[in-house]
């Protein structure tokens, strides 16, 4: 894998960076009347128990549904921290996460490589990664996350899961054998998706599969997992 260290070291105050992340959550604003469309399917879904984005899911294919500033700025601190060189990320939609993760790995003399199914999200988060000046240092692949990643090379330093949920865990062993040890995985949408993504938050609490894992109330719910193959120690998941 190619990693290359020349490069400015503004982070996220880079001014290509910062007014492309500016302008992406002005758009991403846009996605309430998505949610409003969606509200006769997200009445009958509460009804039945399900979440809002369960129930919104089939009509978000133009939807940005962004990680929030916060989270984004969390994934920079921590993947810059721990100098990850080889960031992935499963689920790039249009790029606003991408950004974050990128420009992570620029500062980390490394490389990012993203993913995403439909195609005109790939073209547009493309498109933003060149306005962030961030092509260089990333790519996104488009397709099935299963085949696009299998030939990634690691070891993996740095992982976000934001695809679609029932996706979590196949992703995840899929990129085992590829994961440093101590790498890092980040997963979105624990509380939203509560009932979907508690057979993965079970996964990645169990002690026999070499994670330590905390979720944590930001957003929808983020999971922290630590991937560490001779961890014996029982962690704490309450979510």
């Amino acid at each position: 894998m190619p990693f290359d260290s020349t490069h400015p070291r503004d982070g996220l105050n880079d001014p290509e960076i910062a007014d492309t992340l500016s302008r992406l959550h002005r758009d991403a604003r846009r996605d309430r009347w998505v949610f409003a469309r969606a509200l006769p399917s997200i009445a009958l879904g509460f009804l039945r128990g399900r979440s809002v984005f369960e129930s919104a899911e089939p009509f978000l294919s133009d939807a940005y549904i962004p990680v929030s500033p916060e989270l984004g700025r969390l994934m920079y601190q921590v993947a810059r921290a721990a100098k990850a060189r080889n960031i992935v990320e499963f689920g790039s939609s249009f790029g606003i996460s991408a950004i974050y993760l990128a420009a992570a790995a620029r500062e980390n003399g490394g490389r990012f490589t993203g993913t995403e199914m439909l195609p005109h999200k790939f073209r547009i988060a493309e498109s933003n990664l060149v306005s962030a000046g961030l092509k260089r240092w990333a790519d996104i692949r488009e397709g099935d996350a299963l085949e696009s990643l299998e030939p990634l090379d690691g070891p993996v330093d740095f992982v976000f899961l934001d695809g679609w949920k029932e996706m979590y865990i196949p992703i995840l062993h899929l990129l085992e054998p590829k994961l440093a040890d101590g790498a890092i995985i980040f997963a979105d949408n624990i509380h939203s998706f509560r009932k979907t993504l508690k057979p993965f938050v079970d996964y990645v609490c169990d002690p026999r599969n070499s994670y330590e894992t905390t979720v944590v109330p930001i957003g929808s719910g983020v999971s922290i997992s630590t991937w560490r193959e001779q961890s014996k120690e029982k962690p704490d998941c309450r979510y």
